[in-house]
């Protein structure tokens, strides 16, 4: 709760500044503590207008946990005190209805909101820099009504406007959001280069207004350039990376998101997932299979990865047994002492990812030894590393 130290004299704007400071740097608790202690002076003083936006704050933050049950309460109370003050109503609640909206998956939705946003900012802001600030976050939430509704063309022409007009300006999370848009929509294109160079610049504008919850988003554009771009070592690397990231409770949207990105990642152009991290194997025809305490199966697979991503002019790329048992076991072949256990070991992995063992498709017999097919997508996610390893398709 350091954020909130030195608060006792705080006025009610202060503390919906200091409330919004707070989820930017994803200290979701300490920004709800600031929304309820908002909430809480401005039922006291009869203030409705600051009672409305610190509502908007605790259902924007609800929304982002997915926690249903604040949720509904937060938007239960806020819809009865705007139907008491119609003509009081803030902008920012509008904005922020607008946000849950887009969580919800809702984009005709975030189109009525941000529009009555826009409209109360022109009848409330006297013209100024906080008018054109108020302006340009209400457009650049517009552009994301558009993308959410599949009308990419107009969410461009959004954004390039938005830049041209307020770019210069510098507006606090304006020109990194417009960004992050633009990147979006280039990768949609297939366009990978121009959509990572928009995203670095969403990028540097983030870190330097230090606001790391949407430098996440940033994060996670890159993991899906690097998926798309078959770089699944910097994708795997950037996912592990936001999953710790997101692994508190105050996060429930975007690591929803992440999870089924990893989904993805997974799925994309990859016979045989080895995830030596957390004990699982995947292939084309089965479900993860856990073989976490089966460390030996674990071994042979990564040592045959390793052999099936070989650089050189050797296509077969396998392991004699000899090799196997001394990367494995680390001891000298001894055929009468090795060959039993390695040709036991070889079954057991064998009835885990063939779908007929009688006619194997992914370890095959090799000369005096073993090899992976073939051809094969492999993805060696080795936990022994601070990186993963990619095997890819040889031959």
């Amino acid at each position: 709760m350091g954020s909130l130290q030195n608060t006792k004299n705080f006025s009610v704007r202060q503390w919906l500044q200091l409330g919004q400071l707070c989820a930017e740097k994803c200290e979701f608790e300490e920004a709800r503590q600031s929304y309820l202690a908002v909430l809480q002076k401005a039922k006291r003083s009869g203030d409705l207008r600051s009672a409305m936006e610190a509502m908007a704050g605790l259902l924007r933050l609800a929304s982002e946990a997915l926690d249903s049950e604040a949720i509904s309460r937060w938007d239960r109370e806020l819809d009865a005190v705007m139907k008491r003050r119609p003509k009081q109503i803030p902008p920012m609640v509008w904005y922020c209805k607008g946000v849950v909206a887009r969580s919800n998956g809702k984009p005709e939705m975030i189109k009525k909101y941000i529009s009555s946003y826009l409209r109360a900012v022109r009848a409330q802001y006297a013209p100024g820099v906080a008018r054109d600030e108020a302006l340009a976050k209400g457009w650049a939430m517009m552009a994301v009504a558009m993308w959410s509704c599949a009308k990419w063309p107009r969410a461009r022409s959004i954004a390039d406007a938005i830049l041209k007009r307020y770019e210069a300006k510098n507006f606090r999370g304006i020109n990194g959001i417009t960004y992050l848009i633009l990147g979006s929509l280039s990768e949609y294109c297939g366009d990978l280069d121009k959509a990572l160079s928009c995203f670095q610049k969403s990028h540097t504008n983030f870190m330097a207004e230090h606001n790391w919850y949407y430098h996440l988003y940033v994060l996670w554009g890159y993991a899906r350039i690097c998926r798309l771009q078959r770089n699944y070592v910097q994708a795997y690397w950037y996912l592990d990376l936001l999953e710790k990231t997101t692994s508190g409770p105050g996060f429930g949207l975007l690591r929803r998101d992440i999870l089924a990105d990893r989904v993805k990642l997974e799925q994309d152009a990859v016979d045989l997932l080895i995830d030596s991290r957390q004990g699982i194997i995947k292939t084309r025809e089965t479900k993860k299979i856990s073989v976490r305490k089966q460390y030996v199966l674990l071994h042979i697979l990564e040592v045959l990865s390793e052999a099936h991503s070989r650089q050189g002019d050797d296509m077969e790329r396998g392991l004699s047994k000899a090799q196997i048992i001394e990367y494995v076991w680390k001891e000298k072949y001894q055929p009468e002492a090795h060959d039993n256990k390695l040709y036991y070991n070889i079954n057991r992995l064998r009835k885990l990812i063939e779908p007929d063992v009688r006619k194997p498709q992914y370890l095959l017999n090799w000369k005096e030894g073993y090899r992976l097919a073939p051809g094969l997508k492999i993805q060696l996610v080795d936990g022994k590393h601070p990186w993963p390893v990619v095997s890819r398709a040889n031959g």
